[in-house]
């Protein structure tokens, strides 16, 4: 999302089950509003094992994005992330809503690739666990819990516009 040519990357690793990665959606906006230009954000997947259809939403977002409607796709499933619990397709509704093809959709989020991706994306922030030094006051302990941001790769005080406009501001002066 954003300027793919930005100096600031903020990583997120999500789950589309979880309300606290739902409500972080509205951060990601704010952060892309007030720095249009400067910030590019990635979505990486980390679908917690206790929600069931998080990793098939994750699936139907990444398949989504092959028609160019990722970003309407994670908007509308985080808007409906409760009914996910008890309709895992509710991403094809969307996908027919947003006029995608369903049918390219459903063929395209069983490929094994978006499979294989989401857990790689899950063994990235595994693998970061204990990988910062005590001392690093952006990084130290890293914990895995989703929403989980890095700004250029350092992890953020808190969750907050003020936090990560202050992280960019020093990213954008190096």
């Amino acid at each position: 999302l954003g300027n793919p040519d930005a100096k600031v990357t903020v990583t997120k690793f999500t789950d589309f089950q979880w309300p606290f990665c739902a409500r972080s959606v509205s951060l990601i906006d704010d952060v892309l509003a007030k720095y249009p230009n400067d910030v590019k954000v990635v979505i990486k997947n980390f679908p917690l094992g206790s929600h069931k259809q998080a990793k098939k939403a994750a699936q139907y977002s990444l398949a989504a994005h092959k028609q160019g409607k990722y970003k309407e796709m994670y908007h509308q499933i985080f808007d409906n992330y409760k009914q996910l619990k008890t309709n895992e397709d509710l991403p094809k509704q969307i996908a027919a809503e947003l006029g995608l093809d369903v049918a390219k959709l459903v063929e395209d989020m069983n490929d094994k690739s978006l499979v294989d991706l989401i857990d790689w994306e899950y063994s990235q922030l595994t693998s970061l666990r204990n990988a910062y030094p005590e001392t690093d006051q952006y990084a130290a302990g890293v914990r895995l819990a989703v929403p989980k941001f890095f700004i250029n790769g350092r992890e953020p005080l808190s969750r907050s516009l003020d936090a990560f406009s202050n992280m960019i501001e020093e990213e954008l002066k190096k």
